[in-house]
């Protein structure tokens, strides 16, 4: 009698056993697909290290997965506007300029996250510096000169005076007369550090003086065409 009552425990036993197990089984089928899962891989990370101001770009992200699990892309940027924000490849406008055309670099940093079905996620991150042509322009032309010739109706002269740049102001200071001006000026398109024309606007005034300019890394021209007068100035060391 007590091993026909054995057999019957033993028995029902087993068959909980079997059932506890088959419950653990399927409860933990996410979980073990979570442990058997391989992270996304990325092979390409295409991002173009400048751009300028304004300027729309497309970034582009290679990821291969091991499981070829249907994959999730968040892109987010520190600054400008993403245009598509989802899959491997977006499009993004870099900041525009607001104030002024001339503005220095601006670091923005692009960051993605990959995401596979078992939730497993790899990151990437890289930085793009964002440019003023004309910035950059002033920057090259930026320091203090000194007036070394004078030309006014086709009669070059010695001239005595002294001129400074910074990447949005001006001075000019002829010693002859004693006069000084002061203001602030504009690089046009298309922006050249070797030549190009530059609106001066000095003394408050709200129309620009229109000049040429050749810079050759040591005199800087300046051609006055309404007036046909020329000064010619030599950066100090």
């Amino acid at each position: 009698m007590n091993t026909i009552k054995y057999l019957i425990f033993t028995t029902r036993f087993a068959v909980f056993i079997l059932l506890a197990c088959q419950l653990f089984i399927f409860s933990s089928c996410d979980e073990y697909e979570q442990w058997t899962n391989d992270p996304p891989e990325i092979n390409t990370f295409t991002i173009p290290a400048e751009v300028r101001y304004g300027e729309t770009v497309e970034l582009k992200i290679g990821v291969t997965d091991p499981e070829n699990d249907d994959l999730t892309y968040i892109w987010e940027v520190s600054a400008g506007t993403l245009i598509i924000g989802e899959g491997a490849q977006v499009q993004w406008t870099a900041p525009e300029l607001t104030d002024s055309e001339i503005a220095p670099d601006e670091i923005v940093t692009v960051h993605v996250t990959i995401r596979d079905k078992g939730e497993d996620t790899v990151v990437k991150s890289a930085s793009i510096v964002v440019y003023s042509k004309s910035f950059r322009v002033a920057k090259a032309l930026s320091g203090t000169y000194e007036l070394v010739r004078a030309q006014a109706d086709g009669e070059t002269t010695e001239a005595f005076g002294a001129m400074r740049l910074t990447t949005s102001t001006f001075s000019r200071d002829y010693q002859e007369d004693g006069s000084f001006f002061y203001g602030s000026y504009r690089l046009i398109e298309p922006f050249d550090a070797r030549k190009g024309i530059i609106y001066w606007l000095s003394d408050g005034s709200t129309e620009p003086v229109v000049s040429n300019y050749t810079w050759d890394g040591e005199l800087l021209v300046l051609y006055w065409t309404a007036t046909a007068t020329g000064h010619v100035y030599q950066k100090l060391k």
